[in-house]
């Protein structure tokens, strides 16, 4: 599976952990007025895309892909007028909360960065009782081979396998010379002339 998809699945996973009532999935980052009234059959709902952003070099051999996540919230009014707009933004301050700073558990992602956060004012939905909120952030995310674990590590020659266990230090008591061909235990006199 790619790195990107995965990454992309544990954000979902994160926001259905705080929310198990909230249908969560991916979408392709665009949406429109028709993406809208189909989501609102599933509300509260989440749709968490992954832009695609320029990537870096490491020195590492990877790539840095410093990839935009964005999260658009969709609710609607349930029991009183404009009671979506609290629910939605609370849903958009606690996933934005969430986000900041987190790895999604991910070891090759940094800390997410640069987190945004609004809600979409316009007439039209706001007439029909839908509220939509919208969390972005940027999560780098290193992807490739990191060519400095192959190059200055030990592997298994028979299966490939990182080795990770090295043999524990041990005291043992061996007999030892000293400079004038004595062992340890032994001992001299020595004659001192004046």
């Amino acid at each position: 599976m790619s790195k990107i998809v995965d990454f992309r699945q544990r954000i979902i996973d994160a926001i259905k952990a705080m929310y198990p009532d909230m249908d969560v999935e991916w979408y392709d980052g665009l949406f429109d007025e028709h993406d809208i009234a189909e989501w609102t059959l599933k509300t509260p709902c989440a749709r968490v895309a992954v832009m695609n952003a320029p990537g870096e070099h490491e020195a590492t051999g990877e790539l840095n892909a410093r990839l935009r996540v964005v999260t658009v919230i969709i609710d609607e009014n349930r029991y009183a007028a404009l009671d979506g707009d609290a629910r939605a933004w609370e849903y958009v301050e606690s996933i934005a909360v969430m986000a900041n700073l987190n790895q999604f558990g991910d070891p090759n992602a940094a800390p997410a960065t640069n987190v945004k956060f609004r809600r979409i004012s316009q007439p039209v939905l706001r007439r029909e009782g839908v509220s939509v909120g919208v969390i972005e952030w940027e999560s780098d995310l290193t992807i490739g081979h990191n060519r400095v674990r192959e190059r200055d590590f030990f592997y298994r020659p028979d299966n490939g396998q990182l080795i990770t266990q090295v043999p524990r230090t041990t005291r043992t008591r061996g007999y030892v010379h000293n400079a004038a061909g004595l062992g340890d235990n032994e001992t001299t006199d020595f004659d001192v002339e004046e």
